[in-house]
């Protein structure tokens, strides 16, 4: 229980996760002994990729930053001589660790592919403490989602499940064309520069998580029409990494000498297309939703789904933010302090936030429940035939302006 005001809560939480985000990209980079780190640094947190995970992707943020730091002390470890006093050895071995198990505990998506990278990454390197290390990590978390967890409630066991029995949904929003261009609009301004750091910048580390993230990517190819393997997140993981490559070859090229780069860059070329990123990068933070910088707004037909064509889209209208108050300030008075509140995906944020005592908002389709009160936008006619077609009566307990809050 805070007496902070949660919008200031929220935003002060979200600028502190992009400052460690910010940091753990600039000591990784530090750890490649790229000398002009803290340039590419700024380069990465003005791609889209990056902009719209701290969007409302925290977790993944938060996530990704821990998995940053695991690879930056990685890098230092491997660069102490052997002689070294192994106690540094055991304190990086024991912070590394750690940071694995707190990622495991943050978002499943990343510590999949931080597990995955680091398991194929040390059977490379033959280092047998982090291989016996990862198996028993991974034996553990198998063992609480049998044991203690109710697997089958957990997202993933349900995903495997659905695959093998056939029973995918169909999801035309996860077309092929609409996923092929949400990639390119991720990465399309990148690919001038990516292929020259590919080549250049050669550190595993980076080469496992990116081949990963790009083979979820494009999971597309084998199951389309679907989310269950969650193409659309891969693609905006993968393009974080391809922004480092890519900032890498940016400051590669623009230098005169290319066995000794980053300690002589050309900085009249640098600065100028640095400077072109970090606009179109604040443009995607600022502009108004409906006036999207050109570049993404040209795409919003085909990816509005996944990502919003500017960081300052709303889950619902600014006008009709008043009514939603209403509404959840309705439900705090008029209903059970244990109720369960269903709607639509885009009020989570609010209802996590405004509802009060014991009850819980759900954002999952309407069939999974014949019981509980509703919130729903007047338009959403779709939603409310859905609600119509269960097999249960409905009433209307409340109406202002654009909500309805019905009960089953």
């Amino acid at each position: 229980m805070t007496f902070l005001d949660p919008h200031i809560m929220m935003i002060g939480l979200s600028s502190i996760t992009y400052g460690i985000f910010s940091l753990s990209i600039y000591l990784f980079l530090q750890g490649l002994n790229v000398k002009l780190d803290w340039f590419m640094t700024i380069f990465i947190l003005f791609q889209i990729s990056a902009l719209r995970t701290t969007w409302d992707l925290q977790k993944d943020i938060l996530a990704l930053s821990f998995t940053f730091f695991i690879f930056y002390l990685i890098l230092r470890d491997r660069k102490l001589p052997s002689s070294y006093h192994k106690k540094e050895k055991i304190v990086h071995f024991c912070l590394i660790i750690s940071l694995v198990i707190v990622t495991l505990l943050t978002d499943n998506m990343i510590s999949f592919l931080l597990i995955i990278s680091l398991s194929i990454y040390f059977i490379i390197k033959n280092d047998r403490k982090y291989i016996i290390s990862l198996v028993m990590i991974i034996i553990i978390v198998i063992s609480f989602l049998v044991l203690i967890a109710d697997i089958n409630n957990n997202q993933v066991s349900s995903n495997i499940n659905t695959i093998f029995n056939g029973t995918i949904k169909e999801d035309i929003h996860y077309s092929p064309l609409n996923l092929a261009i949400l990639f390119i609009m991720m990465n399309g301004l990148l690919l001038p520069f990516l292929f020259y750091g590919i080549k250049h910048l050669r550190e595993l580390l980076l080469y496992i998580p990116l081949s990963l993230a790009l083979i979820g990517s494009f999971t597309w190819l084998v199951l389309p029409y679907t989310s269950i393997l969650l193409p659309d997140r891969w693609i905006t993981i993968s393009g974080i990494f391809i922004s480092i490559f890519s900032s890498y070859g940016l400051v590669k090229l623009s230098s005169s000498s290319s066995s000794n780069c980053e300690n002589n860059p050309n900085y009249k070329i640098l600065l100028p297309i640095i400077s072109f990123y970090i606009v179109i990068g604040l443009f995607y933070m600022i502009l108004p939703t409906h006036h999207a910088f050109p570049i993404y707004g040209v795409f919003s037909g085909f990816t509005q789904q996944f990502v919003p064509s500017t960081m300052q889209f709303n889950s619902i209208d600014i006008v009709d933010n008043e009514d939603l108050l209403m509404a959840i300030d309705w439900i705090n008075n008029k209903t059970d302090s244990n109720s369960i509140i269903y709607g639509g995906l885009y009020f989570k944020g609010w209802m996590n936030t405004l509802l009060k005592d014991q009850r819980i908002f759900e954002y999952h389709n309407m069939d999974f429940s014949n019981n509980g009160i509703y919130i729903v936008l007047e338009v959403a006619e779709e939603v409310v035939d859905e609600i119509d077609s269960i097999n249960s009566p409905v009433k209307l307990l409340f109406s202002q302006g654009v909500f309805k809050i019905i009960e089953k």
